[in-house]
């Protein structure tokens, strides 16, 4: 089992993103992004080197199945033959995608997403599993194979605070070059405001890949609610073209509208891929949404 950081550097990394407090609501609990996979018995009984088994449902007994693995307990109770199914604990990687591209440092976005990421490699890294940071914008900006202990995680706590936003996004090109890259699957968190095209093609290279993947959209309360009336000038955040704008309340809600449905076909998008999805706004709590991942996701 890890231990929270100790050494002056390690202490200096994991506080720039995290507080002491934070840490140590971290430090206590025992939650893992790890999940314990349905194995499913075959004709002999077997332990793979490194995986543990533990019991985790009955179902009923198939011609074929090893007799040592019926539950005849069961059976003499009910007088129904049921096989004993077990869990495999699956040692996976953890990959966090990270969009930091320009319109992820409004309302501070990209401030929640280096604090959410900390806090889930902090996670990994008390459970003993391998994990690696990969930044994108228009193109994939890291790369390296994920790692666990307590150097990899100082390193990846330094990479997330020397990241800064800039560039456009392109969603479907930055992951789909992460997914040619990239190794054996594993838990793949991809965290972005989602608020630019491309998301179906890069989520659907990720599945191709053979990962477990969550969608996780970090929105700011401009995002929601505009703060803009009368008349302003509109900034691409990303392009830096500007052009004048006059906004009243029907533009308001036009925009509202239009996020909405944006939302909805992200959230038909991940329906169809099997891709979790979860909302965070960035004006929560990076620690908290770290722990509903831990208890909601469910790969």
């Amino acid at each position: 089992m890890g231990r929270a950081p100790g050494g002056p550097a390690e202490r200096s990394a994991a506080l720039g993103l995290l507080s002491a407090e934070e840490l140590a609501v971290l430090s206590r609990t025992r939650l893992s992004l790890r999940r314990a996979r349905a194995w499913a018995p075959g004709g002999h009984l077997s332990r793979r080197a490194g995986a543990s088994l533990e019991f985790a449902d009955h179902r009923p007994y198939q011609p074929g199945d090893d007799l040592r693995l019926i539950d005849w307990a069961v059976y003499a109770r009910h007088r129904k033959l049921v096989t004993k199914v077990f869990s495999r604990e699956v040692e996976a990687p953890l990959y966090l995608l990270l969009d930091c591209s320009a319109s992820m440092g409004l309302g501070g976005k990209l401030l929640f997403a280096k604090r959410l990421a900390a806090a889930l490699l902090f996670l990994a890294f008390r459970g003993g599993d391998r994990f690696g940071v990969y930044p994108f914008a228009a193109e994939l900006l890291g790369s390296g194979k994920p790692r666990r202990g307590r150097a990899s995680l100082v390193r990846a706590f330094q990479e997330l605070l020397d990241l800064s936003p800039r560039g456009r996004t392109d969603l479907g090109q930055a992951l789909a070059q992460w997914a040619e890259r990239a190794g054996e699957p594993g838990f793949c968190l991809v965290l972005s405001d989602f608020l630019a095209p491309g998301a179906r093609e890069g989520l659907r290279a990720l599945r191709h890949g053979r990962h477990a993947v969550a969608a996780v959209q970090i929105l700011a309360a401009e995002d929601l609610n505009p703060p803009l009336l009368g008349e302003v000038r509109l900034v691409d955040a990303e392009e830096g073209r500007a052009r004048p704008a006059v906004v009243g309340p029907a533009a308001r809600r036009a925009y509202q509208e239009n996020l909405r449905r944006w939302n909805q076909g992200l959230a038909r998008t991940c329906e169809e891929l099997g891709v979790a999805l979860f909302l965070f706004l960035a004006e929560g709590s990076p620690v908290a949404a770290a722990l509903t991942l831990a208890r909601r996701w469910r790969p």
